[in-house]
């Protein structure tokens, strides 16, 4: 676990620097210190977990806690399993908090906005597949002595997806609509490991894989319109905008059809609509709810989604019939980029969305991968 600890933390300490990266913005100054004060609180959290399991058990070894956890402790040693489910929540708690997870997402708005746009990529793909990793072992250490951690798991994740759905409905700005729909896709994969098993974990590795293409291709897609923006504005020699506004989105598809179109299949995949991977990758968490008995959760789960369904719909709303969008020669909020001024990236994007049809139709490939990173875990 101190090994964990200090692999996340190293992480941690570099998205710390990267978060105020940029020293002549104050929100990218603002944005790193919420960071750092946060990221120190919970780190403590964590070492205080460790410590209480540490003082009940006498080890911090994956291996050794799944031995000593198999038997139960809450007949004849209840007040030691109240201190080592203390010390579990805690560090339970920690990886919800690393992962943006709701209640504990009260830092990624601020964080992620106030970061330079690299920089918030980086924070929305690159941890969260580790963290993911060391959750999951973790929970298959704890799930047998301690299944209200499960409960607090599964009322995390409707919690994420209902405040994530809820506040992207009220956005105004992509970049911190996109961050809000981050928290909600986020939501899925934490209900789900209320249901702690192989086919669960497969699903979730599957749903996993297509939310950091989706996100990559999605985020790719916003840099790609600040570099066009700043084109535009260097071109009528005015103030650069700090953000994008969804309505800089309106009438896009007049000006741009093929990138246009790109934005419907990215948008769709993220509401989990055929035939797209997204809706495959959500398929495959509800199965795997209702395979377990679960079907109340999954009905709640489906309902609760919905939500986000509708500002994936409006943001395709305002780029193809949205009628108050300005010309470029009128303005220059409006976005526009109608040639291939980008071949890496169009490749690269071509080639991402190319997945995205493609795992829909022939999963089995991916699943299989998805399998055999999953049996890895059940190795102590």
């Amino acid at each position: 676990m101190i090994s964990a600890y200090l692999v996340i933390e190293m992480q941690t300490l570099c998205f710390y620097i990267l978060a105020s990266f940029n020293r002549n913005s104050a929100f990218s100054t603002d944005a790193g210190l919420k960071y750092f004060i946060s990221g120190a609180f919970i780190s403590g959290i964590f070492l205080f977990g460790c410590s209480l399991i540490y003082g009940g058990l006498g080890t911090l070894n994956f291996n050794t806690l799944a031995l000593l956890l198999i038997y139960p402790l809450e007949n004849e040693y209840s007040v030691l399993n109240n201190f080592i489910l203390l010390g579990a929540l805690f560090v339970t708690i920690t990886f919800l908090f690393k992962l943006g997870a709701a209640p504990f997402h009260f830092w990624v708005p601020d964080v992620y906005e106030g970061a330079p746009l690299a920089t918030t990529i980086l924070f929305t793909i690159l941890p969260k597949l580790g963290i993911f990793y060391f959750l999951i072992k973790w929970l298959l250490i704890i799930s047998i002595s301690f299944p209200t951690i499960l409960n607090l798991l599964y009322a995390s994740g409707l919690l994420s997806i209902f405040i994530g759905a809820l506040f992207a409905i009220r956005q105004k700005k992509i970049k911190r609509l996109l961050i809000f729909s981050s928290i909600s896709q986020i939501g899925f994969l934490i209900a789900v490991l209320s249901v702690i098993n192989l086919e669960t974990i497969v699903s979730i590795y599957f749903f996993l894989i297509i939310y950091l293409l989706t996100s990559l291709l999605t985020w790719s897609q916003v840099l790609n319109l600040y570099i066009f923006q700043s084109k535009v504005v260097s071109f009528f020699n005015v103030q650069s905008l700090k953000s994008i506004f969804l309505v800089s989105l309106a009438n896009f598809y007049k000006y741009n059809k093929i990138w246009g179109f790109t934005f419907i299949l990215i948008f769709f995949s993220m509401a989990g609509i055929p035939p797209l991977g997204g809706f495959l990758a959500k398929f495959f968490i509800l199965f795997s709810l209702v395979a377990n008995c679960n079907l109340n959760e999954a009905l709640l789960l489906v309902i609760i989604s919905t939500i986000s369904v509708f500002y994936y719909l409006r943001v395709i709303k305002i780029i193809f019939f949205e009628s108050k969008g300005i010309k470029l020669k009128n303005s220059h909020n409006q976005i526009i980029f109608s040639s291939f001024l980008f071949e890496i990236e169009c490749l690269l994007i071509s080639t991402g969305l190319f997945l995205l049809i493609f795992w829909f139709f022939y999963p089995t490939g991916l699943i299989l991968v998805c399998q055999n990173s999953t049996l890895t875990m059940f190795n102590f």
